[in-house]
């Protein structure tokens, strides 16, 4: 192992432990209640409404079909390849960490953790609706859920940062050529909006603005009603 390779490893080690864990149960409690999948149904059952009210028929499962092939491909080259390639443990599993760790309700997760696949599957959602919608505050707002929802699992003492980074950036790659693919696929049935005011209403893929300020007030639900449930734990 080069000093290079050395001095990079112990960096990522110590970005990780400056990141895992703190003395706060409020900061465990919004931790333990952000990696719930149930907190995430209603804005998962929202996403699927804006879908659905501004996508043509003919698009709506090609669409929901792509987002599954994000994941997919986000969590099979995850879990399938690199995981069982680099067997790198995680900071939960490796005993030269293992004892400065701080863990939250005593999850480990598995055993390998480069790169995440929680990182990688949130950044290529995100990198994908972002493409798809094209709306700013939208964009904001998702890559903001991407990064707390990645970043998080260094606090819980499951992945270092590198693995994280890495997964962002094959997640938010994987996004990107799935939505050319997309295009690809509809290239026959796109239409090009001419009238003025358009997009004073709809973005410039033709989703409507209230939608996607629907959303975001759900997003923004999610996170607060994250907070209340902190609150209560404490």
């Amino acid at each position: 192992m080069t000093e290079a390779l050395k001095s990079l490893i112990e960096t990522d080690r110590a970005a990780t432990l400056a990141i895992n864990g703190s003395d706060s149960i409020f900061l465990d409690g919004v931790a333990g209640l952000y990696t719930e999948i149930y907190v995430w149904v209603p804005l998962a059952l929202i996403a699927i409404f804006l879908i659905v009210r501004n996508i043509t028929p003919r698009r709506i499962l090609v669409v929901l079909l792509m987002i599954a092939l994000v994941v997919l491909i986000c969590d099979q080259v995850s879990s399938g390849i690199f995981k069982p390639m680099f067997h790198r443990l995680r900071p939960t599993r490796d005993e030269s960490i293992l004892h400065l760790v701080d863990t939250v309700n005593g999850y480990r997760g598995g055993l390998y953790g480069f790169f995440s696949g929680h990182a990688a599957n949130s950044f290529g959602i995100a990198v994908f609706m972002i493409w798809l919608v094209r709306e700013l505050w939208f964009s904001i707002a998702v890559s903001f859920w991407a990064t707390i929802n990645s970043l998080i699992r260094c606090y819980l003492g499951v992945h270092y940062i590198g693995d994280i980074l890495v997964g962002m950036l094959f997640g938010a790659l994987v996004g990107t050529l799935v939505y050319f693919l997309y295009l690809f696929l509809i290239r026959k049935d796109r239409k090009q909006h001419i009238y003025r005011d358009y997009l004073i209403l709809y973005t410039k893929t033709g989703f409507l603005r209230n939608d996607i300020y629907t959303f975001l007030c759900f997003l923004a639900g999610s996170f607060a009603l994250i907070l209340c449930g902190a609150c209560l734990m404490v």
